[in-house]
């Protein structure tokens, strides 16, 4: 007799994913389309000097294009056949309400960054009620990737950016104590005998945090991270730019300190340092993916599932759709009968 237990599987499911899980053929509705290009036409006049503000630095368009090309990948992926059922629609209409109520806003409080966030809640509508065999998680996940310029300003009034500046002078001063580098705190600059290391900026380089982090962003798009990788992979784009831009300091003063020479930071070691960021993340983006892997049911003890389900569920995130072991009852049956036989 084989030593192995045949299992089988019941599936956990939200009654949300029961309804969408039924494939048709998604019907036609010309009006999700008209009330998209409506929406996003007047979000992008109200908001014509704040996209016009967005695109004047390297790093936003390197965010940009990441962001229109994970968006292009993600759509090409997704499943687009599906029922839309009356609570989709329902959704999609009051997204639709909440982008125009938005609107409202941006115009008559003067306020330009809201449009952002107005095409960000326009786009989850129409794809919450287009790609029906996706779940409704995914088109909010798209609307508030549209909103990141509008979340990056608002970030950046909170002092976010200030912040992350202060944090990426101290790890480079604990690393120039670490390497014995004498040096003075000096505002938001360190003084080396040698010069002066100032360049931690969080924008408007080529290897900013936004650029970092618009390569996080393109690849929880392009490879459908869940929830916990995805949050993962953003906020270590983050520390990635800081341990990244604090080791190139150091490196430099040290290896001006062996050679008696200063030098300055340059367009070509931002570009490099940009590279180098963007291989680290997408390899971290690419550990996080395998750590945060499912285990298999075969790999399952039946008397103690319960480590399974929530490490699986975890791993699912925002998806509440899971697979659970169940053992075979004929199977079992079978080894009472030759036992009592």
């Amino acid at each position: 007799m084989k030593n192995a237990v045949p299992v089988s599987e019941i599936t956990l499911a939200n009654e949300g994913d029961k309804t969408e899980s039924r494939s048709s053929t998604s019907s036609s509705g010309l009006w999700i389309e008209v009330v998209t290009i409506l929406l996003f036409v007047a979000a992008l006049v109200a908001g014509l000097g704040f996209w016009k503000e967005w695109i004047s630095s390297i790093d936003r368009m390197i965010c940009t294009f990441c962001v229109l090309v994970g968006l292009i990948v993600a759509f090409c992926r997704s499943e687009w056949r599906g029922e839309r059922s009356n609570a989709r629609i329902f959704f999609g209409l009051a997204l639709f309400c909440i982008a125009g109520a938005i609107l409202g806003a941006c115009y008559g409080l003067g306020r330009p960054k809201l449009a952002g966030i107005a095409c960000g809640v326009t786009l989850a509508a129409w794809s919450l009620l287009r790609i029906v065999g996706e779940s409704v998680q995914n088109s909010l996940l798209f609307g508030l990737v549209v909103g990141i310029p509008s979340l990056v300003d608002s970030f950046a009034d909170r002092g976010g950016f200030d912040w992350l500046e202060s944090v990426a002078l101290s790890v480079t001063s604990g690393l120039a104590d670490a390497v014995e580098l004498s040096h003075v705190v000096e505002g938001q600059k360190l003084l080396f005998g040698m010069g002066i290391a100032d360049r931690f900026s969080c924008v408007d380089d080529w290897d900013s945090v936004l650029s970092f982090f618009s390569i996080a962003i393109f690849c929880i798009l392009c490879f459908r991270r869940n929830l916990v990788g995805g949050v993962l992979t953003a906020i270590l784009s983050v520390i990635t730019w800081i341990a990244v831009r604090g080791t190139a300091w150091v490196a430099i003063v040290w290896l001006g300190n062996m050679r008696g020479v200063w030098y300055e930071w340059s367009i070509g070691l931002e570009v490099g340092l940009f590279l180098f960021g963007a291989l680290l993340v997408v390899s971290i983006d690419q550990f996080l993916a395998a750590l945060l892997e499912p285990i298999p049911l075969e790999f399952t003890n039946l008397d103690f599932p319960l480590f399974v389900f929530l490490w699986n569920w975890i791993c699912g995130l925002p998806k509440l759709t899971l697979s659970l072991p169940l053992r075979d009852d004929d199977f079992s049956r079978e080894m009472e009968d030759d036992y009592d036989s």
